[in-house]
């Protein structure tokens, strides 16, 4: 850390290291939109401004939302500072509910069977589909905001520490949304690959995958910590048994 950086509030959400993960991830997902739809792809440029960004914009929202219930997990990169690892799962969780916000808004412009026919049938009404797909977004969307606002300096005061802890958890409802999101809408083009531009993923697989991965390690983490109860449990069982044969 040079000595800009520790010149910086410790709670400030936009400093340097939350500055490289907003530019390296929002520019990757920036880069592979525009790879896979106007350069592999044949979406004209005229369609960058709005459609092709908010697809990055989507892809970006996951991958930040994910990333704040895996730093401390398995991304142990802050673990020598307490404080900037706080600041940095804060920044990704705002950030991807922002851009997530974003994204909603933009969908919502967008969504014309010009744009997404799939979604709509014969009388220009949404098919079933299209009204799952944005139903289950929205409700998504509405289960962020309990991790977001509560993500403010006074709620976790104001709440108590175990209100405050659920709260957050409510983010992995969330990711669980987004996954049933991604999926009724981009199922059908995941099980052809065959019209993938130069087999590159559908950015809709590629966030399914990341709003999955923190569901599985969250399992993960609850079974582990299941077996190390149960194991204790048997210890101490183990020990009690003992204790009475030997008196």
């Amino acid at each position: 850390m040079n000595d800009e950086e520790k010149k910086l509030p410790p709670d400030r959400l936009w400093q340097p290291v939350t500055a490289r993960w907003f530019f390296v991830i929002f520019g990757a997902c920036l880069a592979y939109a525009i790879a896979r739809y106007h350069i592999v792809g044949d979406v004209a440029w005229r369609h960058f401004p709005l459609f092709i960004l908010n697809k990055a914009i989507s892809l970006a929202a996951v991958i930040f939302i994910g990333a704040s219930y895996l730093i401390g997990k398995i991304i142990h990169w802050y673990d020598h500072d307490a404080k900037l690892r706080l600041v940095v799962i804060k920044f990704c969780g705002l950030l991807g509910f922002f851009l997530a916000t974003i994204h909603a808004v933009m969908s919502l412009i967008l969504l014309k069977p010009g744009y997404f026919a799939k979604y709509f049938d014969a009388s220009g009404s949404l098919n079933l589909q299209g009204e799952i797909g944005m139903s289950v977004g929205i409700l998504a969307l509405m289960f962020l905001l309990a991790p977001a606002i509560t993500t403010l300096p006074m709620m976790p005061k104001a709440l108590g520490g175990w209100r405050w802890k659920r709260s957050q958890r409510v983010g992995y409802l969330a990711l669980l949304l987004v996954s049933f999101h991604l999926m009724a809408l981009g199922l059908k083009g995941w099980l052809a690959p065959e019209k993938w531009p130069a087999g590159m993923l559908p950015i809709s697989l590629i966030a399914f995958v990341a709003a999955v991965f923190p569901l599985l390690i969250k399992r993960k983490t609850v079974a582990e910590k299941e077996q190390k109860k149960k194991e204790r449990e048997e210890d101490a069982e183990k020990r009690v048994v003992e204790g009475a044969v030997e008196e």
